[in-house]
């Protein structure tokens, strides 16, 4: 495994979690049909 600094590791968690919440809601709004006329 790569030897990443402890900055390193936070950051590529963050990154990592990020995305990982983008798909999930992603997912969600599939799923659960949100018109666009109520997102604000």
């Amino acid at each position: 495994m790569f030897k990443l600094t402890k900055q390193e590791q936070t950051v590529l968690i963050t990154v990592i979690l990020l995305v990982l919440t983008g798909l999930a809601v992603k997912a969600y709004r599939t799923a659960h049909s949100v018109p666009a006329s109520h997102s604000q």
